[in-house]
């Protein structure tokens, strides 16, 4: 009786080594996630780049995916502010209030803006004689169906 004890003590005991290695590996993913996003929350917040865990091999750790060269790359485009509040404008035939502006504007690239910055370049735009304010509700001075030749050209579609 006291061998079968000791066989099964030492098999619960294996299987308890192989639990906590399951453990672990299945953790793994989840905490190179974790430290891409702090990484990310880091540069965000303008504070010095997490490095790399120094027990992590760098057969491990993802690749980076190689830079495209030809035209065909995919990701945001840059665009200014300037010409994010045209794209809104534009699709504002009648025009729009500076609060319309900033919901389109936030809903269209799924980020926020300050109101105050989105008004101090409609106020630009209106100094350029881009659009113009009319009863509360910014309007392109040209119309989009206008746009030809010079007009078109300043103006960058979105």
């Amino acid at each position: 009786m006291n061998v079968i004890r000791k066989l099964l003590l030492q098999h619960r005991s294996e299987v308890q080594a192989q639990m906590v290695a399951a453990r672990a590996k299945a953790a793994e993913p989840f905490e190179r996630e974790l430290r891409a996003v702090d990484i990310a929350l880091a540069a965000l917040d303008g504070a010095p780049l997490i490095e790399a865990e120094p027990d992590e091999s760098p057969a491990t750790a993802p690749k980076a995916e190689p830079i495209r060269k030809s035209g065909l790359s995919r990701g945001r485009i840059k665009r200014s502010l300037q010409d994010m509040i045209l794209a809104a404008l534009r699709a504002h035939d009648e025009g729009a209030d500076t609060g319309s502006i900033l919901e389109s504007l936030e809903r269209r690239w799924n980020r926020s803006f300050q109101e105050s910055r989105v008004v101090e370049e409609l106020r630009r735009l209106s100094a350029a004689n881009t659009v113009v304010l009319e009863r509360g509700h910014w309007r392109l001075k040209v119309r989009p169906d206008a746009w030809t030749g010079e007009a078109a050209a300043q103006h960058v579609a979105a």
